[in-house]
């Protein structure tokens, strides 16, 4: 991490810094992420979560070639 972006996580929300700006966005994208998971795990019980994860991966490495 540079220098500038670890002074970035200490600004808080002042908008003037796009350093901060950066993180606290990247934060946000992250729990959005994770909430989408949870939410897709909790009404789909039977689907195995390394299941989904490696059909992701594999469909990946398909749009990659």
């Amino acid at each position: 991490m540079s220098r500038k972006a670890k002074a970035g996580i200490g600004t808080g929300n002042d908008p003037s810094k796009p350093e901060a700006a950066f993180l606290r966005a990247k934060k946000k994208m992250k729990e959005q992420m994770d909430e989408a998971w949870r939410d897709f795990f909790e009404k789909n019980p039977a689907m195995n979560e390394e299941d989904v994860r490696r059909r992701i991966e594999k469909r990946l490495r398909k749009k990659q070639k």
